[in-house]
């Protein structure tokens, strides 16, 4: 043995080298094989944490818009005693009350006007939680189709009304306004499903894909694996079997397509709870271990700097990729929030800005003649006999007559004038540096575009005139309030001087 031993020693040393040698390659295989492949769990995370981020973004902008919120800031100083937006099947969706939100909504006046349509957005009056209260279900149409309904009461316990009894003028003033701000809120709701629809869960999922190198599917999964949402509309409907245990990853062939799957609960998008599955191109970690076969025996710490510098570019392109996508969603943020911001200043009947961004404009202008010394004008305009109108043309002819009278108005002026609904019929026009001699001039010119020519409203001209109230700052002014009475002090001496004119008020006169 031992001479045997002796004469192929060198053999043997060889023989043990090469055993050695291939002993520590294919340990070194399969050590960097599991570092290739907890590296790849690695940037996996690093992806699922990007993709969770851009779908939280999602949803922060599908929840920006609140109504309650528009309901607050254009409510047109209404006691809103209740406010509610249901589904077309009654199921509450946004309300005063939390509580609500999800659950049917089974108020008796409610259930008789949804199943019928003929006892929609009509005023009723009826007592709730012991209040007097008028009240009106509005559907929301959009395409001529019903996609939810308002529910909106508002306490009249002021006006003491009376069961079966016609309404009072001031409620019926009241319902003007309450049909202004159902008029705001559909049309919020609209402009939102128009967005909403624009931009659907599965085809952001599948444009968050195809934005990517290697993400090949994102598939939200319910308690049953069932996919729900996926940015593959093909797999929407089927059933998977997961892995049990959520935090590490496994390699799966899809299509003869090697792909690493990662699953993680989250509750994003499914308040009742669910999965969130991303699968992963691992093409290039299979070439990486093919390699490694290759050249383990005197490649290996090169190949693991190559596996590590692939799997930095790819974290480096994908984490570009998910700055990107926050920069778009942040942008669609700031236009939407633009957009309500415009939407709550607005008069949704006239297009004019509405009365409380009136009131932020005549303070700031007030302030700044005041500091500066300039000339500010306010003037007060009322449309003659609108009850009439609205009595002999109905509500929607109304409407007509104080959009046009509206139109013609802001036509009339300079880009640099304020013009704002004031309430009702009345307008209120604020003119920037403008001596009192000029908006007399400016008034004339107003009132003569509204009385020459009668508004058309279903084939019928309706004429109508305005009452022009007008009055400028004043040194002893304190507040811009004092400009607004004396104006409204105008508006009144125009209604009593026989209607269709304009009255100047100075300052001494309203002392």
């Amino acid at each position: 043995m031992l001479e045997l031993i002796k004469k192929h020693n060198i053999a043997l040393q060889l023989l043990m080298l090469i055993v050695t040698l291939s002993s520590i390659s294919v340990y070194n295989l399969f050590s960097q094989r599991d570092l290739l492949l907890h590296q790849m769990h690695l940037d996996s995370e690093a992806l699922l944490k990007s993709v969770t981020a851009s779908i939280t973004r999602f949803q922060v902008i599908q929840t920006t818009m609140s109504l309650q919120k528009l309901v607050n800031d254009v409510s047109l100083e209404l006691e809103i005693f209740e406010f509610r937006y249901t589904d077309k099947d009654g199921t509450v969706i946004n309300s005063m009350f939390s509580e609500e939100i999800g659950s049917k909504f089974t108020r008796k006046s409610f259930l008789a006007a949804l199943s019928d349509p003929a006892q929609r957005d009509k005023f009723y009056f009826e007592e709730r939680d012991f209040v007097p209260v008028m009240a009106i279900t509005h559907p929301v149409v959009v395409d001529g189709e019903t996609i939810g309904i308002i529910d909106l009461s508002v306490d009249v316990t002021e006006y003491a009304f009376i069961k079966d009894q016609q309404p009072s003028f001031a409620v019926a003033r009241r319902q003007v306004d309450i049909r202004n701000l159902l008029t705001a809120i559909a049309g919020s709701i609209r402009n939102s499903v128009a967005i909403y629809k624009t931009i659907e869960i599965n085809q952001f999922l599948s444009a968050l894909v195809d934005t990517t190198n290697n993400i090949r599917k994102i598939s939200i999964i319910d308690q049953r694996g069932k996919v729900v949402m996926s940015s593959d509309n093909g797999t929407i409907g089927t059933t998977l079997r997961l892995p049990s245990d959520t935090a590490s990853g496994e390699l799966i062939t899809v299509d003869n397509e090697l792909l690493y799957r990662l699953v993680t609960p989250s509750n994003m998008i499914l308040s009742s709870g669910g999965t969130l599955m991303l699968a992963i191109d691992a093409t290039p970690y299979s070439s990486n271990e093919r390699l490694l076969v290759i050249t383990a025996a005197g490649t290996s710490a090169l190949t693991i700097f190559m596996a590590l510098l692939i799997a930095y570019s790819i974290y480096r392109v994908n984490l570009e990729q998910a700055k990107k996508e926050n920069r778009r969603l942040e942008q669609m943020v700031k236009e939407r929030t633009e957009e309500i911001e415009k939407l709550s200043n607005t008069d949704g009947l006239t297009g004019l800005w509405n009365r409380r961004h009136l009131e932020e404009m005549l303070k700031q202008e007030f302030q700044r003649a005041s500091r500066h010394g300039h000339s500010l004008t306010v003037m007060l305009l009322d449309l003659d006999h609108f009850k009439h109108v609205n009595d002999t043309y109905g509500h929607l002819g109304g409407d007509e007559v104080l959009r046009e009278a509206a139109t013609r108005v802001r036509s009339a002026l300079r880009h640099t004038d304020f013009v704002a609904r004031y309430g009702g019929e009345e307008i209120v026009v604020i003119l920037i540096d403008t001596p009192l001699s000029c908006a007399t001039v400016v008034g004339e010119k107003l009132r003569e575009a509204i009385a020459n020519n009668p508004v058309n409203y279903e084939g019928k001209d309706i004429l109508v005139t305005t009452s022009i109230g007008i009055s400028a700052i004043h040194a002893d002014d304190t507040c811009p309030q004092n400009i607004l009475e004396r104006a409204d002090i105008g508006l009144y001496r125009s209604k009593e001087g026989g209607r269709n004119r304009v009255t100047v008020v100075e300052y001494e006169a309203s002392a």
